[in-house]
This record gives structure tokens, sequence and C-alpha cells, in this order.
């Protein structure tokens, strides 16, 4: 069947997508709602395709697609293919190998590819990680904060010098955590200084820096409490009569089953209990947050 052929049958359920080059390697993995309405969009002309979609339709000879009940079976079916076969196309959740821990264990705040008795994570390596680390070194005069930046932190802030080094270094790995932390209230008042001193510039990047450590505690905050969840359920409609159950326990679903509107939902019993976060867990977990987040 040729390459026409297939995009001619594309039918308009849910389920994703392996473009393959000349050669039968899977170049691409893409996932889609509509699978006819998303695949035949790239063979259409449109000058809003970035460069790259571009190479990437001019190199495609062959399709696969894989059929799934739901849009959340084929978001997590993505994530699970693009992991295993590393499409050269594909750019997110492709690299999970390189994401990293936050460790405290060497007395000192350090990115780490593995784990310890005293990190947190894994966590994405992405550009904002050690802007963060940064941030919160210099917020809490750690040692490794430079003279410069010290002398302008005690004017800022001239009390941190007198709370006990190892307190300040909990009140950052209670940041990692996503718990009370007072890093915050210091951050607010480093803003306050400059502005009062009518150093504008300076506030407002000092601004821009807690937005962006606030959005990522956000975020710790809200992965962890789904993680420690023993019981959730989430309901996805297939038909007018049923539906897909998706049994969760903390932060993994454990079983799925497809049921009548009118049939009782009864969560499977089991000694389930919480397991270490593994670096390719992330992309999966993440997804699966946030579709229950905006579903349940």
């Amino acid at each position: 069947m040729t390459l026409q052929d297939k995009l001619k049958r594309l039918p308009t359920t849910p389920g994703i997508y392996l473009m393959k080059d000349t050669h039968g390697d899977v170049i691409y993995v893409g996932k889609a709602k509509n699978l006819k309405q998303r695949v035949r969009s790239y063979f259409q002309k449109n000058q809003q395709h970035s460069k790259k979609v571009q190479r990437m339709i001019f190199n495609i000879a062959d399709l696969e697609v894989r059929l799934v009940e739901t849009e959340l079976d084929a978001l997590l079916l993505e994530c699970r293919l693009i992991q295993e076969i590393h499409p050269h196309y594909n750019r997110i959740m492709n690299y999970y190998q390189n994401y990293c821990y936050v460790d405290f264990s060497a007395a000192k705040m350090q990115l780490t590819p593995t784990p310890t008795t005293m990190s947190f994570g894994p966590f994405r390596q992405y550009k904002k990680l050690p802007q963060i680390l940064s941030i919160l070194a210099e917020t809490y005069l750690l040692p490794s904060t430079n003279r410069v930046t010290q002398q302008m932190i005690r004017q800022q802030l001239p009390e941190v010098e007198t709370i006990p080094l190892a307190t300040r270094f909990s009140n950052c790995r209670s940041f990692f955590a996503g718990k009370e932390t007072t890093f915050f209230t210091l951050l607010n008042q480093r803003i306050a200084y400059s502005a009062n001193q009518q150093n504008f510039e300076h506030a407002q990047l000092l601004k821009e820096q807690l937005e962006l450590c606030q959005h990522f505690y956000h975020y710790i905050k809200q992965r962890t409490d789904f993680c420690q969840q023993q019981q959730l359920l989430l309901k996805i409609p297939l038909t007018e009569e049923k539906q897909k159950i998706y049994f969760i326990a903390y932060g993994q679903i454990i079983k799925t089953e497809i049921l009548k509107n009118e049939q009782p939902v009864v969560f499977p019993p089991g000694d389930f209990s919480s397991q270490p976060l593994e670096k390719a867990d992330v992309d999966p977990l993440d997804i699966l947050r946030s579709y229950y987040t905006q579903h349940h």
C-alpha cells in the first residue's frame, strides 16, 4: 500500500503516527485526537510549517499508525515510543537520560546526573534550573556565592548571615521538596530593598526571578501531591453508553477498565505504594498529572 493510499484510509479516531524514511527508520512520532485530520495536515500546502517540519515532510516515505481508545492513551503511547526509538525530529521527551537531580550530599547544592540519599528530582535539565540554583544560593548566601554578590546581599538582607548555615541549606532543600520555605519572603525583601533604593531595573530583574522560582516551586508541589494520592479515578467517555476508567495510585496507572456508564466503579484491591521516580518516569507522570487536572 502506498503512502497516498494510507493517507486516504486514515481514521478519525485517536492514535499515534510514525513517520518513516526510505530506509524504514522512524524519524518522527506524533499523537492525534483525530488521526485523519492531524496527519493529512502535514501534506497540505501550509506556509506556516517551520523549516524543520518541511525537512521532515521531504524525508517521509512511509507511515504507520496505531489506534488507541482515548487521547490520553495516545499521549502516553507517544511518550513511550519517543523514549524507546529516539526519532530524529522529536525534541520533547527524547532526552530524558539528561534529566538531573539537585544534590545536597557534599554540603553544597549542585546538579548531578545520578541520585543520592540527599538529592531531589529527577527534573528536566533545562536552561532555567541552573539559574534557580543560583538565585537560591545567592539569596541564602551559600558558600558558593562570589564576593561581589555577597556584598550586595548583605545590604539587601543583613539578617541572612545570622541564620545558621544548616538552616539556610534546609530551606533550600524544602524548596525542592515543595515544602514550606522562607525563600520567597527573602526574595520579596530583596525586591523591596532595590525598589526603595530606586534601583528599579534590578528590582524588575528580581521580580522576573521570583516568577521563575514560583512557577517551578508550584510544579514541584503539584507533582509531589499527585504522587502521594493513594486512589484517584479518571473517567473518559468513549461513547454515549461507555467510558474508560483509569485507576491511579501514587502517580501511576495501575489498571484500566471499560464500563457502561451505569456500572459501579470499584477501585481494585492491592498493596500499592509510592516508588522513587526514575528519569524515564518524569514525562509520563507529567502527562498523566496534567491530563487528570484538566479533565477530572
